[in-house]
């Protein structure tokens, strides 16, 4: 298309489909409300930019030659996807009616994700969410690329204050899950346990980038030992299953109300270490009513801790 006649706008294309359809400017322009020569000048401005003429005039009716129709299929598409985006926008505006992408590790699938959610519903039942479970590390990257508007995850990440926005929740401390007939249940006592007491144990272990799985490794790496990993999940509830079978040992979080304990004993980490979890946002995120309701909703709910 050529550039002649000023920027073409959406009523100006809104303007020629107009036109085709009744084929009188005069008619049109009382229809659309604006006065003939601004409606002339509409016309004027999509035939410049399209190269050529699009009516034939006979008389004072104006009718699509070939090239018309053929460029009134696309204005027509253009005109369509126009006002699709400018309806999504409105209803993303909306704290009512919004979308809300949340991303969460799987951790928190059977018990925090539909608590907050069913609870946030209840005030907002026309918000729809659209949900993710994946690493940590992976949902942090998610939220970074504006893949996703909030992520439930932990530990916390080191973006936080930089490009992340940051609202603590639960503060789990973690413990070594050994099976109940297993020699560390009941080494030195039922108390506190140093993690380098489990080095040469077989470990079931989070993947790599889950969450629990970066904890563990930073622990060990303290402790001066790496853990042999027999088998890895995605999946905190598997991880407690297969120690109970007598697979290995574990990290991981006490008071999860999902984890099985039937079969395990818990061991507390000695020194203490904390699973720190948390919702995460972009800093530089544009205004979106119902994230931030969201959001603030689940920084006032039941699971929030004050910073420090």
């Amino acid at each position: 298309m050529g550039n002649d006649g000023g920027d073409l706008r959406i009523d100006d294309l809104r303007s020629f489909i107009s036109v085709a359809q009744s084929g009188h400017l005069t008619e049109t322009a009382e229809r659309l409300g604006i006065p003939q020569p601004t409606l002339s000048r509409r016309i004027s401005r999509v035939e410049k930019h399209a190269g050529t003429p699009l009516f034939d005039r006979a008389g004072r009716k104006l009718v699509l030659n070939q090239r018309g129709h053929a460029f009134l299929n696309h204005a027509s598409a253009i005109v369509a996807e126009f006002n699709s985006a400018a309806t999504e926008i409105k209803r993303l505006m909306d704290p009512e009616k919004g979308t809300i992408r949340l991303d969460f590790m799987h951790s928190l699938g059977t018990w925090m994700v539909p608590e907050l959610i069913r609870t946030f519903r209840a005030e907002h039942p026309n918000v729809e969410f659209q949900l993710h479970q994946a690493a940590a590390m992976l949902l942090v990257d998610r939220v970074l690329a504006d893949e996703t508007d909030l992520a439930l995850v932990g530990p916390k990440p080191a973006e936080v204050g930089t490009s992340l926005g940051w609202a603590p929740l639960l503060r789990q401390r973690l413990a070594l899950a050994v099976p109940a007939d297993h020699r560390l249940a009941s080494f030195s006592g039922q108390g506190e346990l140093p993690l380098i007491t489990a080095a040469e144990e077989p470990f079931v272990a989070m993947r790599a980038g889950f969450g629990t799985r970066l904890l563990m490794d930073a622990l060990a790496e303290e402790a001066g030992f790496v853990p042999n990993v027999v088998f890895e999940s995605m999946e905190l509830t598997t991880v407690a299953g297969l120690v109970s079978a007598g697979l290995g040992v574990g990290v991981v979080p006490m008071d999860d109300p999902y984890l099985p304990t039937v079969g395990i004993v818990q061991r507390p980490l000695s020194p203490p270490a904390y699973r720190e979890l948390g919702l995460v946002w972009r800093l530089n995120a544009g205004p979106a009513p119902a994230v931030d309701n969201f959001r603030k909703f689940v920084a006032g709910s039941r699971y929030a801790l004050e910073e420090g």
